[in-house]
């Protein structure tokens, strides 16, 4: 492990495309508290962390691979510098760093190519133990801090100062990509953040008995009251199957409208990883392309062709994979 100083760096322009630089997270993905790991000076003690991911565009010039770029090329040669016995040639390596088109699913199970903002983009991960600083310019240019709660919210353009460090555990091999202070840039249709409506196969036939397609009694209800009937409604049927893992619960059933909705198709299923590795930058030298091992766990036809290494390099255990019926 490296006893490197921190790297700073001014990212350029990019869009906020998830998370919050209001609110800490103080749970991991699993919902468990979060605490800091074994090998770290505060193990076992609480962490929080403020968490948000900003998308920078692909170019061409990059090669298909984020360390040809500008801001890459330098936490590519900083990571390679803190771990220099071939850890960063791991694809386990916490680079921070995700591409946009992958259709490899995260260990919350979803896909970044099917998410908003995110293809097209490389997505760099900023966490850190503190709220970013965060600022404007006011009339005359000069930076002013920008302290109205949730100013910036997921799809505007923001501009990150942050620094680069590296992860001295040694069990999990990586960086850190921290944030330090963001200047608002610009504005971008709002991105919202958790379940999708769309996605869910709501009821798409005839009213239940009892329901009725305009209000009972001539008078609008007010938005959450129930809408009285002549008798009780049954209960909602239990045909509509479960939401995909992952996913929020879906909401409490509504009066159906006046005209019958299409039903919506689900998500489409995972696709398989194609083509082979992006090229790494110049210096250092590419990691190896991981291989899949010659014998290993039976991965299940939902994982739709990924293999297991794939998955590990995304952090997935082998409690996870099972639990989300992607490994038997």
């Amino acid at each position: 492990m490296s006893t490197n100083n921190a790297l700073s760096i001014l990212f350029p322009p990019g869009r906020f495309v998830q998370g919050s630089m209001y609110k800490a997270n103080d749970k991991d993905y699993e919902g468990r508290p979060k605490t800091y790991p074994v090998g770290h000076p505060k193990a076992g003690q609480p962490k929080i962390t403020y968490f948000f991911a900003v998308a920078y565009p692909k170019a061409a010039t990059d090669n298909g691979h984020w360390g040809n770029t500008s801001w890459g090329k330098q936490i590519w040669e900083f990571g390679f510098r803190a771990w220099p016995n071939g850890q960063a040639q791991a694809p386990t390596f916490a680079w921070k760093i995700e591409d946009g088109d992958s259709t490899i699913p995260n260990k919350n199970a979803k896909v970044n190519a099917q998410r908003e903002g995110f293809p097209g983009h490389w997505i760099v991960n900023f966490s850190s133990s503190f709220p970013p600083r965060i600022y404007t310019r006011d009339s005359s240019g000069r930076a002013q801090e920008l302290l109205q709660p949730d100013a910036v919210k997921p799809g505007y353009y923001i501009q990150v100062q942050g620094t680069i460090d590296s992860n001295e555990t040694a069990g999990n091999p990586g960086i850190y990509v921290n944030h330090n202070m963001v200047m608002l840039i610009g504005y971008g249709a709002e991105i919202r953040q958790g379940a999708d409506p769309n996605a869910v196969q709501w009821h798409a036939g005839g009213l239940p008995a009892g329901a009725s397609a305009t209000p009972v009694g001539g008078t609008m209800p007010a938005p959450g009251t129930a809408v009285a009937t002549a008798s009780p409604a049954p209960a909602p049927s239990a045909g509509s199957p479960p939401p995909p893992p992952g996913a929020a619960p879906a909401p409490a059933a509504a009066p159906a409208p006046a005209a019958t909705p299409t039903a919506v198709a689900p998500a489409p299923a995972f696709l398989a990883t194609g083509g082979a590795p992006p090229p790494a930058p110049a210096a250092p030298a590419a990691p190896p392309a991981p291989a899949a091992p010659a014998a290993g766990p039976q991965m299940t036809a939902k994982a739709a062709g990924i293999t297991y290494a794939q998955f590990i390099a995304q952090g997935w255990n082998d409690a996870a994979l099972r639990q989300h019926g992607y490994m038997l």
